[in-house]
C-alpha cells in the first residue's frame, strides 16, 4: 500500500489542503513532474508549528480505514481552532491509496474518509467513506496487507526485560501509536531477532536483517555483530571493541532503536516467499535527523530508500543536510496561510548537492543570512564604508568573512 494523495480540512493547523506524495509506482510524467532519483521518498519541511507531525497523524488515521474507530487511538485537539470563531464540530481527512497484491484488496485504488467529531470537549474518530469491502483484510491481525508503521519524535527503546506495549490498541494501530503517545516503546532487537536466528524456517530472514542492519548503519560505525552478552543484549563492534546496545551513545541507540523496530515489522508483514526488500508499505518517521551526526544526516535517506526500495518513506526534518541529499520533487514545504493556518506545496528549486549555507538561504528555509547577529552588523558597517571608497574597510571585509569573532591567543 502507498498513499497517493490526502485532503485535509480543519485538521489542526490545516484549514484545507491537498497533498500528493511520491512512491515507487507513481507515474511522474503523467503528473507533469520529473521523476526523482529516489522516487519512494517524501520529506516534510517546515518551521515549528506548521503541521509536519499533524500531517503524519492524518496519514496514519486514513491508512487505518474502517478500523480507525476501534484502533485505541484517542484523538486530542485534532479539530482546528480559530481565534474569535465558533468552535468547529469536525475535521475531515480523505485519502487515496494504491493497493498491491499483498494487500488482498479487490481494486488497485482504494479510498478512505475519516472524520474527527467533537462531542463537547471530547473528540472521536469515525470512518465515513461507506464501502468497507476493499478494506476487509485490515481487520486481520496476522495479514500482510496494508503495511504501515510510524515513529514519533520521542521514540525510545526499553530493555527487553521491561518491554511492553499498550494492549488497548489493535496490532495495526500499535505500529503507528508512537505518533500519538509520547511514552510508546519501540521493540528492542533482542526481544524478537533471536527467534529468527534459532528457527530453521526463519534463518533466511535473519540473514537479510543482518545484511540490512550492516548496510543501513554503514562502514566505520558500530556494527551489529550478532553476538549477545550474558544479559541477552546484542553487541556492536568497532575496531576490535565490542559494547552492548545500552552502552552505545544516545545517537546510536536512537537510530538503531527504530531501525530494529522497523525491521521487526518488515519481517512480520513480508508476504511468504518474498524477500524483505520486496515488502511494500508506508513508513513514517518524525524528526528523522534526531540525534544523528551530520555525516549520517547526509546519507540516511538515500540508504533507506535504496535498501528498502519498495517502501514509501514519509519523514520530517529541519536539517539542510537532509534537504541537500534530495531533489525538490521529494520535498513538501509547509508555509503559513491565512488565520494561522498552513498550506503545503512543492517549490521548483534545485537543491540537490548544495551546501548547508546555500540551502538555508533558499525559500525552503527563508533565512537571509547564516551568520551570528554581531558578525552581520560588522559586515554591514564595513560594506557601507567600502561603498564610500574606504579601501581598508574593503580589505577588512575579507578578513571578517573568514574568521570568527572570539579572540584567539
Amino acid at each position: 500500500m502507498y498513499i497517493e494523495h490526502i485532503e485535509i480540512e480543519n485538521f489542526r493547523t490545516f484549514r484545507k489542503s491537498k497533498i500528493t506524495f511520491c512512491h515507487a509506482d507513481r507515474d511522474f510524467k503523467a503528473d507533469g513532474m520529473p521523476k526523482p532519483k529516489l522516487p519512494n521518498l517524501n520529506l516534510l519541511l517546515a518551521n515549528n508549528g506548521y503541521g509536519k507531525t499533524s500531517l503524519l497523524k492524518a496519514i496514519a488515521l486514513a491508512a487505518l480505514g474502517p478500523a480507525v474507530g476501534d484502533s485505541g487511538i484517542y484523538p486530542y485537539r485534532l479539530i482546528r481552532r480559530e481565534v474569535g470563531q465558533t468552535a468547529l464540530k469536525r475535521a475531515v481527512v480523505q485519502a487515496s491509496f494504491r493497493a498491491h497484491e499483498q494487500d488482498h484488496a479487490p481494486f488497485v485504488k482504494i479510498d478512505s474518509r475519516v472524520e474527527v467529531i467533537a462531542k463537547g470537549d471530547i473528540e472521536k474518530l469515525e470512518w465515513t467513506h461507506g464501502d468497507e469491502k476493499p478494506w476487509h483484510p485490515i481487520f486481520s491481525s496476522s495479514s500482510d496487507a496494508f503495511f504501515l508503521v510510524g515513529y514519533g519524535a520521542t521514540r525510545r527503546v526499553s530493555k527487553s526485560t521491561r518491554f511492553e506495549q499498550s494492549g488497548k490498541s489493535s496490532p495495526r494501530a500499535a505500529r503507528i501509536m508512537g505518533l500519538f503517545e509520547e511514552d510508546y516503546s519501540l521493540r528492542p532487537l533482542n526481544s524478537w531477532l533471536p527467534r529468527y536466528k534459532d528457527s530453521p524456517q526463519l534463518k533466511g530472514r535473519y540473514a537479510q536483517v543482518e545484511h540490512l542492519l550492516s548496510r543501513l548503519v554503514g562502514k566505520g560505525a558500530w556494527e551489529f555483530t550478532g553476538k549477545q552478552d550474558k544479559e541477552g543484549e546484542y553487541l556492536f563492534g568497532k575496531k576490535g571493541a565490542e559494547v552492548p546496545f545500552p552502552a552505545l551513545s544516545d545517537g546510536y541507540r536512537a537510530f538503531l532503536g527504530w531501525l530494529g523496530d522497523l525491521l521487526y515489522h518488515v519481517c512480520e508483514t513480508c508476504p511468504s516467499g518474498k524477500k524483505l526488500v520486496e515488502n511494500k508499505g508506508i513508513v513514517m518517521v518524525d524528526e528523522i535527523d534526531l540525534h544523528l551526526h551530520p555525516k549520517w544526516q547526509m546519507t540516511v535517506l538515500q540508504t533507506l530508500a535504496k535498501e528498502l526500495p519498495n517502501i514509501q518513506f514519509i519523514v520530517t526534518s529541519h536539517s539542510p543536510l537532509i534537504v541537500g541529499s534530495l531533489e525538490w520533487m521529494n520535498i513538501i514545504l509547509m508555509q503559513p496561510g491565512p488565520k494561522q493556518s498552513s498550506t503545503a506545496k512543492r517549490i521548483e528549486w534545485a537543491v540537490h548537492g548544495l551546501d548547508a549555507d546555500q540551502i538555508l538561504l533558499t525559500d525552503f528555509f527563508g533565512l537571509t543570512t547564516t551568520r551570528a547577529a554581531g558578525k552581520k552588523r560588522t559586515l554591514k558597517e564595513l560594506s557601507l564604508k567600502a561603498r564610500d571608497g574606504d579601501t581598508d574597510a574593503a580589505k577588512q571585509i575579507l578578513i571578517e568573512m573568514s574568521s570568527g569573532m572570539e579572540g584567539l591567543k
